[in-house]
């Protein structure tokens, strides 16, 4: 390896985004939802998707139907949009429109640093509702103004579903991110919201947690799995991918120094678990790490735990047998 090769700080592929406008005709709207919904199941099941949204139009405002997808780096957008699959949908969703389609795509350069995420969760006080709304509007802009501030997305109360405000905050690098939480500004805006709600909660999207990213759908709450369902899910990919690597790539590397040894299995098995284990096993467990239990009938509840513990447990002891009978 190159010294060159060597200093190159390895850096994750960022998404790649696709937005599609659509002037659809009057009388083909019901099959404009059709090919639509099997466009949108299709890229659900491709690799790399990451999420998807449909936004239907509003009077006034937005004529057209817009679809917007998602995939995890501009190769897996590449390999989307040029899919057989997807061309003979999108040829569907042609035939519904009263003029071409407009594609617009918004690559990423994979050499920048990723972009960071934080969550904050506010349990408002019932009578504080609107001042909280105003607090929010004036919040957004003073982030605006801020270094390195991407956007924000929010969230209201759903009933038993949800029964907090959610906002979801995206800066360009965590330098950004930090200069703005530690700022005098937001120090001002928090002595603000302190007399509007019950209850904060921050959370920054790191660690495990990037390997449950789960595809849901947009009437879906988003879901963070508890820590003992994550370690579970973790060991039931990590375990396989371990043991293979030690089956096939150990014997290649024997004459190295055991530190290198080490470095090359890590590699390997972080770049398998990121990018190919971990997406199918959260896929997998899906109805078990992500759907909302709170509001399910208790009976519903138990047999969802019992199948998703029963699959881990199940998985691991399959790999245990086969290897075994390997070794």
């Amino acid at each position: 390896m190159s010294r060159s090769t060597e200093s190159q700080e390895y850096r994750p592929l960022q998404p790649a985004t696709a937005i599609a406008s659509h002037r659809v005709l009057a009388d083909k709207i019901g099959e404009y939802r059709k090919a639509q919904t099997a466009i949108t199941e299709a890229a659900r099941k491709f690799p790399g998707f990451i999420g998807t949204e449909v936004l239907s139009p509003v009077a006034g405002l937005q004529e057209e139907w817009v679809a917007i997808f998602r995939l995890e780096s501009n190769q897996a957008m590449k390999r989307w949009l040029e899919s057989p699959e997807r061309r003979k949908l999108a040829a569907q969703i042609e035939e519904c429109l009263s003029q071409p389609s407009h594609l617009q795509i918004l690559a990423s350069d994979d050499q920048t640093e990723p972009p960071v995420v934080m969550v904050f969760t506010h349990r408002v006080r019932s009578e504080k509702v609107n001042d909280y709304r105003a607090w929010r509007r004036k919040t957004i802009a003073a982030q605006a103004k801020s270094p390195g501030y991407l956007a924000t997305e929010f969230f209201e109360p759903r009933g038993r579903l949800q029964d907090e405000w959610v906002d979801i905050v995206r800066y360009d690098s965590v330098d950004h991110l930090d200069t703005w939480l530690k700022s005098k500004e937001r120090q001002e805006l928090l002595k603000e919201l302190a007399l509007l709600v019950e209850s904060v909660h921050e959370h920054r999207l790191t660690g495990l947690e990037g390997w449950f990213a789960l595809n849901r759908r947009p009437d879906e709450a988003q879901m963070t799995p508890p820590a003992w369902k994550q370690a579970l899910a973790v060991l039931l990919a990590l375990y396989p991918t371990v043991m293979l690597l030690t089956i096939l790539v150990n014997p290649l590397i024997l004459k190295l120094s055991f530190p290198v040894q080490m470095l090359i299995g890590n590699v390997l098995s972080v770049a398998l678990l990121t990018w190919l284990v971990m997406p199918l096993v959260s896929r997998l467990l899906r109805f078990w790490l992500a759907i909302p239990i709170s509001g399910a009938a208790p009976g519903s509840r138990w047999r969802r735990e019992a199948v998703g513990i029963c699959i881990v447990s199940v998985g691991i002891a399959l790999f245990v047998l086969v290897f075994g009978l390997v070794g």
